[in-house]
């Protein structure tokens, strides 16, 4: 006589089978939580080492040195802000401008945190994407450690790709590109590289997040989201005064400002240093005037010989390092999300000319500045910003990661939130 299994035994059976994965799931749990308690471990440890330990703001406040006194100058938007203040607030000023930026930045990436989140139900890849943004190179690290004032660019960026999500008619995503597109013609009087620098993300934005868009609708939201940009960009390197450092020079303040560059030329110097056994400050004054005032007189052709002059090796290992950020930052996030690049890659191909375009805006940015693995840290914003805003979107990333998946994951994430990897603007250099 056949025998049957009783209803106990099945019940039994499924039970014992779905506890182990419920152990695993539980386990995952707390490395997410172990992830997520680590990375703010160390966020606190970068903001010690860049506002106390080893402070930068005598260089990073150079870039709200140059105002519009003496005439229409590049980089002179920040200054002018702050000139609008009593004499005795600049500093102050000059170090809200330069947090701002900052704090911009991260609430930006918070922002983009948060859209992944609620892009879909709730699932550990999503999770696992949400923790591992800050910890990209352009996340925080990039945020406290090299604040230049692209971060208000790289924030505008963000919340345009966000919008573009969100625009379900023709003439909603005209007015958002025509919005951007105005904001970073501002911000190209704060620096005129940014408008060059975003239009790369703003069309991989416009072909590849919003649906149903028209060729000839995709043409005019690109135009209107960069052309004002490179418009203003153009007006500042045609009008912009090259011979007015010296009087720039002679309304700056006095202030003792920390100054490690000057004293910590090993590594045990910049260990000393970081713990405070050995300290040097400079004059803000004197330092700027002559460290940083005179790149305002130097013209493209300077700027180009400039580059020329660090040498082919350490350009090299710049683009190279840069390239390496760009291709494991895409790496990852495939690795994580389960969502292939290929869901940008087919819009790309469908507007190959306008995204090889904002891309060839790139060529001067790397023939007139050495930072050449900063250039690739902000490319790899440009398109990884698009990807996870659509990648929060797609079904792949619903499914559940493997054991060794999560293991590689904690790893990463771990060792990626210890490594200031923004503070890599180039090599050797």
């Amino acid at each position: 006589m056949a025998t049957h299994p009783s209803s106990h035994s099945i019940r039994s059976t499924t039970v014992a089978a779905a506890r182990p994965v419920q152990i695993l799931a539980a386990q995952h749990r707390v490395a997410h939580v172990v992830v997520a308690g680590w990375t703010a471990a160390w966020a606190v440890v970068h903001l010690y080492v860049v506002t106390v330990g080893f402070s930068n703001a005598l260089f990073w406040l150079t870039y709200y040195v140059p105002n519009y006194r003496f005439g229409f100058v590049r980089r002179g938007l920040g200054g002018q802000i702050i000139s609008w203040l009593p004499e005795s607030y600049y500093f102050a000023a000059a170090r809200t401008l330069l947090w701002t930026s900052t704090v911009l930045w991260l609430v930006s990436l918070a922002v983009l945190m948060w859209r992944v989140k609620s892009a879909g139900a709730r699932c550990e890849r999503r999770t696992m994407l949400i923790l591992a943004i800050p910890v990209l190179p352009f996340g925080l690290s990039y945020a406290l450690y090299s604040p230049h004032p692209e971060l208000f660019g790289m924030a505008a960026l963000l919340a345009f790709a966000n919008g573009l999500t969100r625009c379900r008619t023709p003439r909603a995503r005209t007015v958002l590109s025509a919005a951007y597109g105005g904001a970073i013609a501002v911000l190209a009087l704060a620096h005129e590289a940014i408008p060059l620098q975003l239009a790369l993300g703003a069309v991989l934005a416009i072909v590849a997040l919003p649906d149903g868009v028209t060729r000839a609708g995709t043409r005019v939201c690109a135009a209107l989201a960069a052309g004002p940009g490179l418009v203003a960009t153009a007006l500042v390197a045609a009008f912009g005064h090259r011979d007015v450092s010296a009087k720039l020079c002679a309304q700056l303040p006095h202030g003792k400002l920390d100054n490690p560059w000057a004293v910590v030329k090993t590594p045990g110097a910049a260990i000393d240093y970081l713990f405070g056994r050995i300290e040097n400050t400079s004059d803000f004054h004197d330092w700027v005037c002559e460290n940083a005032l005179p790149i305002l007189d130097a013209d493209t052709t300077a700027a180009m010989h400039l580059v020329a002059s660090y040498g082919a090796v350490r350009l090299l290992g710049s683009f190279t390092l840069g390239l390496l950020f760009f291709l494991g930052t895409m790496w990852a996030i495939r690795y994580i999300c389960a969502v292939p690049i290929q869901v940008l890659s087919g819009a790309v191909r469908s507007n190959t000319v306008l995204v090889a375009t904002a891309a060839a805006l790139y060529v001067p940015i790397f023939a007139t500045g050495v930072d050449w693995t900063r250039w690739w840290i902000i490319i790899t914003a440009d398109v990884a910003i698009v990807y996870i805003v659509c990648a929060g979107a797609r079904p792949e990333i619903d499914r559940a990661p493997s054991h060794r998946t999560v293991t590689v994951f904690v790893w990463a994430v771990m060792a990626l939130a210890v490594l200031p990897l923004g503070a890599a603007n180039n090599v050797g250099v």
